[in-house]
């Protein structure tokens, strides 16, 4: 698909083929990659240090004392395996945990790229039918003022009537250049998200969803609280935290670990194995060290790691409530962007409908030129209005799922 891709310039993306193409080639979503990657080495590293150390050493050393000059050679190679040392095992615990963390970020940082990737996607559909809008509206305003001055020129129409119809023709230019601008931010912006510098055409419309029905919201609050990624990742560093702490108590604990190996001297460099084995020497043991010299530093560990949870605990209830606080208001802004989109929809009906008959009245000379403007106006303002509250429910939608994890469905 990458190659594909590359070679051939996209002409069309439907919105699920579009987060296809993020998730193969968006530079966010590879950025993303790579640090849960590092995570994970870093966690594999922590867990090498429970693997035996081997350590091999060769010296040479020239002396010289009363005029008598002798040199030596020396190697050592040694063996030390860690029996219990719980520093270590509390290191492994701790980088476990903030992998499971890493993992839970990766996951928030490719929703959140599909989150903006919508909304770009759905804003740039919103700006294209406003563009196209807008063309129609320029196109009906440019013919009236040609009729207006016609009936200028003939004495029919005063010059008010001409002046309203500029007016009306500048206020449709003005629009197109305005939907103009929120398009090419809107195409800009759904090109950084997919890495791409070819041009992108979007074909999904946007039509208004069947189903209104809504899960209640405490429901919902439930939902949020096992499945929101901030709250996963908060609940994370504090078990991490929680941790460290434990860790900070086993530092006081002497730490014993078993090392074998071999020490060889000799007045000379002797490429002979037979003779290094025979006379090298075998050394073994237990070697248990205490952290008596080190009790200020581990102090002073032991007191930031306690204040260290203290923060991630109220860090944790933050992230909650500010969570809470926006699954509130994104439910309740989507039951006011459905309610919208119904009456805007309504809106726009009446207005199509009046402004057929303000076209048929004005031919009839029911209406003035004014009055017949005005029901234009109204009917490209309903237009406006109520493809602007399509586009913004969806985007609340695709809110509402971020917040719950993408559990909630959106179809």
């Amino acid at each position: 698909m990458m190659v594909f891709l590359l070679f051939f310039q996209i002409d069309s993306l439907s919105l699920n083929k579009a987060i296809d193409m993020a998730l193969a080639q968006s530079p966010a979503y590879y950025e993303a990659k790579v640090t849960f990657e590092k995570s994970r080495i870093l966690y594999y590293q922590t867990l090498t240090s429970l693997l035996p150390t081997i350590s091999a050493s060769g010296t040479y050393s020239n002396s010289e004392y009363q005029g008598v000059e002798s040199s030596g050679y020396s190697g050592n190679i040694q063996l030390n395996q860690p029996l219990f040392d719980l520093d270590i095992l509390s290191s492994v615990f701790i980088s476990r945990r903030q992998q499971r963390g890493s993992r839970i970020q990766y996951d928030a940082q490719i929703a959140g790229l599909i989150l903006n990737l919508k909304t770009a996607y759905y804003d740039l559909i919103n700006a294209r039918e406003l563009l196209e809008s807008s063309e129609v509206a320029i196109e009906r305003a440019r013919e009236n003022l040609e009729l207006i001055k016609t009936k200028y020129e003939l004495g029919s129409a005063s010059r008010l009537e001409m002046l309203q119809g500029e007016v009306f023709h500048l206020s449709a230019l003005q629009d197109r250049a305005k939907a103009r601008t929120m398009e090419i931010s809107a195409h800009e912006e759904l090109k950084s998200i997919l890495g791409t510098h070819e041009e992108i055409n979007v074909i999904d419309t946007l039509t208004i969803p069947d189903s209104t029905d809504f899960l209640p919201l405490d429901s919902m609050f439930v939902i949020l609280a096992s499945a929101n990624y901030n709250i996963q990742i908060a609940q994370e560093l504090r078990k991490a935290a929680k941790l460290d702490l434990v860790s900070s108590y086993l530092r006081f604990l002497p730490r014993i670990s078993l090392f074998y190996g071999y020490t060889y001297n000799s007045d000379s460099l002797v490429f002979d194995f037979q003779h290094v084995e025979d006379n090298a020497t075998r050394n073994y043991g237990i070697t248990m060290s205490f952290p008596i010299f080190e009790i200020k530093s581990l102090i002073f560990n032991h007191l930031n790691a306690k204040k260290e949870l203290e923060l991630r605990e109220h860090e944790q209830k933050r992230i909650l409530l500010e969570n809470e606080k926006n699954l509130s208001t994104t439910y309740f802004a989507l039951k006011e962007s459905y309610e919208r989109v119904y009456f805007a929809r309504k809106s726009y009906d009446a207005a199509t409908e009046a402004s057929v008959i303000a076209r048929e009245q004005y031919a009839l000379g029911i209406i003035s030129f004014l009055e017949f403007l005005a029901s234009e106006k109204d009917l490209y303002g309903a237009k406006v209005t109520f493809k602007s509250a399509l586009s913004d429910l969806y985007i609340q939608r695709a809110n509402l799922s971020y917040l719950l994890g993408q559990s909630f469905s959106e179809e």
